[in-house]
């Protein structure tokens, strides 16, 4: 369980509170009338906390995309030979330069 202090005894303890997270690195919830309203953490596990979001947004872009792609596909399997054949033909012409 972490560690908590009043907001009132953070304004008094700053320094010692500080040097705790950093020193032990433990975290440290901030509280208002007993509801927890912050958390001092050591800032390595913040810059891990950003890489890991960073990460995450990769791959919420990159299913997003991967969903599109899903998608295009299923609409293109329902295509009529013919439209299939003549998007075919304009792939060619496009990749050939004609």
């Amino acid at each position: 369980m972490a560690v908590s202090i009043q907001a009132t005894d953070l304004r008094r303890w700053v320094r010692e509170v500080l040097d705790r997270v950093r020193r032990e690195g433990e975290p440290i919830v901030v509280r208002t009338y007993d509801t927890p309203q912050a958390v001092l953490i050591p800032y390595e596990e913040f810059e891990a906390y950003q890489a890991w979001q960073a990460r995450r947004r990769e791959r919420v872009a990159w299913l997003a995309e991967l969903r599109a792609i899903a998608d295009e596909v299923s609409a293109r399997a329902a295509l009529a030979e013919d439209e299939a054949g003549a998007l075919i033909a304009e792939a060619i012409r496009e990749t050939c330069g004609s």
